[in-house]
């Protein structure tokens, strides 16, 4: 029978130890390409009396990768994500911090780095298209991280996000290419775009302050570029890279305003948002989505995405429409603000019913 698209998916499950296969058993709810194995084959040059040398070659140097095409933002699978681009988490938990009588609910605090850098956590990664009874064929790729973590929305849609990974390697599971364990299909929520309020608080204001009028933000995304160090030393026994270092992470980001002077957050005025571009205003970045109820919560009481960060405007294009509508289409970087020294590069806060299934079951 023959392999069918369909049939694909792709599973992620958190390493007790970076590259230590695990088995995953939780499928991400998206689309992912299969495992692109990037090992480097290299021909041996050579000059035996014969024009282009033999077929000699050699792999010096094992990686695999995989993308995680765009698809709708849920609650319930975003944290795992963050986790693989670099970030911490509060406490240490990369299951969530559970509240409530019976810990249904479950806070993630997740932290980019500012001056301190988090223990790097690595996901073993199964992709494929269903059993050999289908003619399927599943790969594996361990110590997988994240370079690129993109979430984005507009109005009338759900969020989406999107990542681009990096493993050790990419090979068979086994010798019939199946999957380690049967799938399970976890119950996810989308998140709404329409659903969210946005603030552009001063800093010294503490975020969240100053909320921007409703309705100025038609659009918006955030880019987590995340720099990881792989290194391939000569005493490891290894091809694959021994380890992942963390050495940077770029924040950026883009958001369309309606074109309009409503008071201090509006695009023009003389405390709009362009005039913040030309005097390089910093300012305070919340953005906050809220789902479906939590009936056990203890602060929150519903499912919530919450991005904070400081940012500044790089670039403010000029005027532009959406429909013949004049909008603003503004352009960010996030970096440490010395005003606010104890947010750092901000937080992200998802709240979500019971431990990620990826990190924590």
């Amino acid at each position: 029978m023959p392999g069918r698209k369909e049939l694909r998916n792709v599973r992620f499950r958190i390493e007790t130890a970076n590259g230590t296969l695990r088995a995953p058993r939780f499928i991400y709810r998206g689309n992912g390409e299969m495992i692109e194995d990037a090992r480097e084959v290299k021909q041996v040059a050579m000059q035996v009396g014969i024009f282009r040398g033999t077929d000699e070659t050699y792999i010096p140097k094992l990686m695999a990768h995989l993308d995680l095409a765009e698809t709708e933002a849920t609650f319930e699978q975003l944290p795992d994500l963050f986790l693989m681009s670099g970030f911490g988490t509060n406490g240490g938990n990369v299951a969530g911090s559970a509240q409530g009588a019976s810990g249904s609910t479950t806070v993630f605090t997740l932290i980019p780095p500012s001056t301190l850098v988090f223990p790097t956590y690595s996901y073993t990664v199964e992709a494929g298209n269903g059993t050999a009874s289908n003619d399927g064929w599943s790969e594996t790729m361990p110590y997988t991280l994240c370079e690129e973590l993109t979430i984005s929305g507009k109005g009338g849609e759900a969020l989406k996000v999107k990542a681009s990974l990096t493993g050790q390697y990419g090979t068979s599971i086994n010798a019939v290419g199946s999957f380690t364990n049967v799938g399970t299909l976890p119950s996810v929520e989308a998140i709404m775009a329409g659903a969210g309020t946005f603030w552009l608080s001063p800093v010294g204001s503490g975020f969240g302050s100053q909320q921007v009028t409703a309705g100025n933000i038609l659009a918006f995304e955030i880019k987590y570029k995340t720099t990881w160090a792989y290194k391939y030393p000569v005493d490891s026994g290894l091809l694959t890279y021994a380890t992942a270092v963390f050495t940077d992470q770029d924040i950026t980001g883009k958001i369309t305003l309606e074109a309009q002077s409503s008071g201090t957050y509006g695009a023009w005025g003389s405390a709009g948002q362009k005039e913040k571009w030309r005097a390089q205003t910093p300012q305070l970045l919340t953005a906050t989505w809220r789902g479906a109820a939590i009936t056990e919560g203890t602060t929150y009481s519903n499912k919530e995405f919450t991005i904070q960060h400081p940012i500044k405007w790089e670039k403010m294009p000029k005027i532009n429409d959406m429909d013949g509508n004049d909008i603003l289409e503004g352009e960010f970087f996030s970096n440490f603000n010395a005003a606010t020294p104890a947010a750092g590069r901000g937080t992200v806060r998802i709240v979500r019913v019971g431990t990620s299934e990826f990190a924590g079951a």
